[in-house]
């Protein structure tokens, strides 16, 4: 008799503890993040969808990131994951091992959600079970999130071509954009530990061809665009498409064919360019220029043909 009463009070108890998991789990990963951790943090507390929890993980931090993640952890669906510098990639994959949420977001540690961005695309995702995650517009922002434009996603049915393609934001932001099923990420994906700053778009291409995709027409996240971010790191971008190509090609994601050629082309395409026009080194991006041509040279003419105007200042385009 007190086996069953046992047995039943822990059926309640257990029931009352899945009750009251979250809904949805957002991972910060946070390097010296100081500067903008707060508001960041605030984002999320400010949502007007409530069941949430919050996994920072300061990622071997020198600064006082850990201090500032302490002054929330009174907030019982705040936690952190204090471990050594491994990079962003794994920092975000430790969130996700620890991520007890149906669903799952990432925030980047300078970025900001609008109040509605939870409750928005809760409702796309719960309303709909055949969406695997959704995405919206973004609005791109100083560093004191004053708005400078809005960037509009796609609602594409060919969203992993244009993300092979890369010649427009598919999924802008994507880290602090997306919101999915916890299981996508928990048991197809993770962000790729040898990407840096390439990690977000490779992570666009896994989830085009790996998963169904919504897109909600309206800017819901704040994304902050810094002197010193790390997509101005060109070495870093360089290396990063390199391994794409590689990976595109050893995985047969794109089997081999004219697109595949256009695909890889454009990789080399892209990075020649940020040779070019950020680190002014033509040197660097001239070398590049070379592998585009030789991988699809009608279609890296047809590009560069198009891109000559702009360098000669008679188009804003």
């Amino acid at each position: 008799m007190k086996i069953r009463i046992y047995s039943g009070l822990f059926d309640i108890f257990a029931s009352v503890q899945t009750s009251m998991e979250p809904e949805i789990t957002i991972i910060i990963p946070a390097y010296n993040a100081s500067a903008y951790l707060t508001d960041s943090v605030s984002s999320v507390i400010k949502q007007t969808f409530t069941s949430w929890e919050l996994i920072i993980v300061n990622d071997g931090s020198t600064d006082n990131t850990k201090e500032i993640v302490g002054t929330f952890l009174t907030d019982s669906r705040i936690k952190l994951i204090d471990q050594q510098n491994k990079g962003v990639s794994a920092a975000r994959n430790a969130g996700i091992t620890d991520a007890t949420g149906k669903y799952m977001g990432f925030l980047d540690a300078d970025d900001y959600l609008l109040p509605n961005a939870l409750q928005r695309k809760y409702e796309v995702l719960s309303n709909n079970p055949m969406i695997d995650f959704v995405y919206s517009d973004v609005i791109n922002c100083d560093s004191k999130l004053n708005e400078v434009k809005v960037q509009k996603g796609i609602d594409s049915a060919n969203l992993l071509k244009e993300a092979l393609l890369w010649q427009k934001e598919v999924i802008p932001t994507l880290p602090s954009n997306v919101i999915g099923k916890a299981s996508l990420f928990k048991e197809k994906l993770k962000f790729d530990v040898n990407l840096s700053n390439c990690a977000d778009r490779y992570m666009k291409i896994e989830l085009a061809a790996n998963a169904i995709g919504a897109y909600i027409p309206e800017s819901l996240v704040k994304y902050r665009d810094t002197p010193g971010s790390m997509s101005k790191k060109i070495a870093l971008l360089e290396h990063d498409e390199e391994y794409i190509a590689k990976k595109i090609i050893e995985t047969n994601l794109v089997p081999k064919s004219a697109f595949r050629r256009k695909v890889i082309a454009n990789i080399y395409f892209t990075v020649s360019g940020s040779w070019y026009k950020d680190a002014k080194n033509p040197g660097r991006a001239i070398r590049y220029f070379f592998k585009a041509f030789a991988a699809s040279p009608f279609y890296i003419l047809g590009r560069a043909l198009q891109k000559i105007p702009v360098l000669l200042g008679f188009s804003r385009s």
